[in-house]
């Protein structure tokens, strides 16, 4: 997803930089894993429509087409949700959590079904 800071320009640099090092190796000798960015309001420039990023089906699809064809690879081995969809608190230095804060997210099946969905496709191999 990202050099740190997160930004734009730099977006998608990782996985170019990964697909470099994985020219001339053998693809099978590599565990390659990266990420699904998790919900944030203000993350714009992940998605090709403009939308904020968060953990939901067509946001994971995109996020592993989209890094496939970057790493110019067919398969990654271990997909992760970078943080959560929903509320947590506590986290990028938020206050612990309060029932208060509490706000819609998307489903833990609607994310599960989209993650078991690019498995069975076998783009991805395992999740995490």
């Amino acid at each position: 997803m990202y050099p740190v800071p997160t930004d734009a320009e730099t977006q998608g640099k990782t996985d170019e930089t990964v697909a470099k090092f994985l020219e001339g190796r053998k693809r099978e000798d590599v565990v390659l894993a990266t990420k699904v960015s998790g919900r944030s309001d203000r993350i714009d420039w992940l998605r090709k429509d403009g939308s904020f990023a968060e953990v939901n089906r067509k946001q994971i699809l995109e996020s592993v087409d989209s890094s496939l064809q970057r790493l110019g690879t067919d398969y990654i081995d271990l997909l992760q949700i970078h943080w959560p969809d929903r509320y947590t608190g506590g986290l990028f230095g938020q206050p612990d959590f309060s029932p208060a804060n509490l706000k819609e997210s998307n489903s833990f099946e609607e994310q599960l079904s989209a993650l078991n969905e690019v498995v069975q496709s076998g783009k991805v191999r395992y999740i995490g």
